[in-house]
C-alpha cells in the first residue's frame, strides 16, 4: 500500500509504501524529469516432497509505482529511508517558499 502524507511544518510531502517481505536488494528508485518510479519485487519458493521426488514452485511478483513530481523538484531534493518494513520519499512541497 502507499500513503500520502504532509510533514507537521508543511514543508515535505512524505510517501511511504509498505514494503513487507521485499528485500532491500529487490527495491529501485528511478527518477524521471517530473516523477518517481518504485519497483520492487517479491521472490517466492515453495518447496514439496512426494515420495523420492522434491517439487520446487518459484513465484516473481513485480510491482511499480509512479510518484508524480511538484513542479520545479530537482533529484538532489528527493531523500529515500527505509524504516523497517516501510519505504520513505520525503519530497519538497511546492506549496511551501524556497
Amino acid at each position: 500500500s502507499v500513503n500520502f502524507k504532509e510533514s507537521p511544518d508543511g514543508r515535505n510531502l512524505i510517501v511511504s509504501f509498505d514494503m513487507t517481505g521485499v528485500k532491500k536488494q529487490d527495491m529501485h528508485v528511478s527518477y524521471r524529469t517530473t516523477r518517481l518510479v518504485v519497483s520492487w519485487r517479491v521472490e517466492r519458493t515453495m518447496e514439496k516432497r512426494e515420495g523420492d521426488t522434491v517439487l520446487r514452485d518459484r513465484e516473481v511478483r513485480k510491482y511499480s509505482h509512479t510518484v508524480p513530481l511538484p513542479e520545479g523538484t530537482k533529484f538532489e531534493e528527493v531523500r529515500a529511508s527505509r524504516d523497517g518494513q516501510r519505504l520513505m520519499l520525503t519530497i519538497p512541497n511546492s506549496k511551501c517558499v524556497r
